[in-house]
């Protein structure tokens, strides 16, 4: 009896372990999956708000 209940726990705690392992790997995939894309939309809104100020700018110029 004393056994079955060490095995049980064995088992269990393994089970956790592995789970936690596969959490923190996942984890760590998709941070660099969002950073990668995050960082790519960022780039090019700052571009497309850049060229949308110089034209403002341009616009404004040969107006006056």
């Amino acid at each position: 009896m004393l056994m079955d209940g060490v095995q049980l726990m064995i088992i269990g705690m393994s089970v956790v372990f592995v789970f936690l392992i596969l959490l923190v790997m996942l984890m760590t995939v998709m941070t660099s999956i969002v950073q990668r894309f995050s960082l790519r939309s960022s780039a090019a809104a700052a571009q497309e708000r850049t060229a949308a100020v110089l034209a403002v700018v341009a616009a404004r110029k040969n107006h006056s």
